[in-house]
């Protein structure tokens, strides 16, 4: 079997690498990948943000099928739908690892498990109760995620920031009470009147020095300030804000600090399937993976219209 794969070789360039894939290991199962998103963590790496030793491969967030089962494997059948990792178009995947769908999904590209789990574990950090006042401050792929959640939630008021007109309209879909266009005069004085009347949870999902930066300043006292996005710079924070406030700053790591004995992205995927998460409207783009380069070239731009990349094979 041959797989095509995906390799970070020099910042800013991929390579496509035609490579034999073995027959699965008596305890793996083979899948052919579907669908994989682009995630900002790839982005990072190929832009440079990150570092990392390379070659490396890329992709973590994708769906796929099974073609071949491992002799010893049990619970899993040639044709399920299941997650899958790197960019590699074919993947032996260790069965104790593989987490499978109930459903046949419409669009396989619309069911991307694991940014759905890293909101759920987010959820945790948040400690909601009802009648919390939120601010959601950014509104691209990531920050719609979590919105689609804390819509479902009893909250008296849930209000989002972005500079994007179209990620604001999905906001007002999905449960924001109201929006802010701060890429204008008219929202950035409507964004410094809430300071008057800060929040009981704020989000960072923007990752943005100017963001961050500000954040504290929107919080209530003994309220909470969760730091959902990946800032890849160095940042200045007024500390004495976040300390005279007694701010509680949760640091949400994707998929790490969850004091619970759950499968997140066993939850995820259950999740995706009832609708509660619905990625329809998020993906955007899609590039086939011959085109991973001009892909991440676009992720990288993220022009107007772009919420989700995602790399089809």
């Amino acid at each position: 079997m041959k797989s095509l794969n995906v390799y970070l070789v020099a910042e800013r360039k991929v390579e496509l690498r035609e490579e034999d894939v073995p027959e699965p290991a008596p305890d793996e199962v083979q899948v052919r990948c579907i669908a994989n998103g682009i995630c900002m963590g790839e982005v990072s790496l190929f832009s440079g943000w990150e570092r990392s030793r390379m070659p490396c491969k890329l992709g973590h967030e994708g769906i796929g099928v099974v073609v071949k089962v491992g002799r010893e494997v049990k619970g899993i059948a040639e044709g399920d739908y299941v997650i899958c990792w790197s960019w590699d178009t074919y993947q032996n995947i260790k069965a104790s690892h593989v987490r499978r769908f109930s459903i046949i999904p419409d669009d396989p590209a619309c069911y991307l498990a694991e940014p759905v789990a890293c909101v759920i574990n987010a959820l945790y950090a948040y400690d909601i109760s009802p009648g919390d006042r939120v601010l959601l401050m950014g509104a691209g792929f990531m920050g719609l995620l979590n919105l689609q959640a804390l819509g479902r939630y009893p909250l008296s008021e849930l209000v989002v920031t972005d500079v994007k007109h179209i990620n604001l309209e999905l906001a007002n879909e999905f449960g924001a009470t109201s929006t802010i266009d701060v890429g204008t005069d008219d929202g950035r004085r409507e964004l410094e009147e809430l300071k008057k009347t800060p929040f009981d949870l704020v989000i960072d999902s923007a990752g943005a020095a100017e963001v961050i930066e500000m954040a504290g300043e929107f919080v209530r006292p003994g309220g909470r300030l969760a730091i959902f996005a990946w800032h890849h710079h160095p940042r200045t924070i007024n500390m004495s804000i976040w300390h005279t406030r007694g701010l509680r700053v949760l640091n949400t790591a994707p998929m790490i600090g969850a004091d619970r004995n759950v499968d997140n992205m066993m939850r995820a995927i259950k999740l995706l399937e009832k609708g509660y998460f619905d990625l329809h409207k998020l993906v955007t783009h899609r590039h086939h993976v011959t085109k991973v380069q001009e892909a991440l070239e676009l992720a990288c731009e993220r022009p107007e219209g772009y919420i989700k990349g995602v790399i089809v094979l």
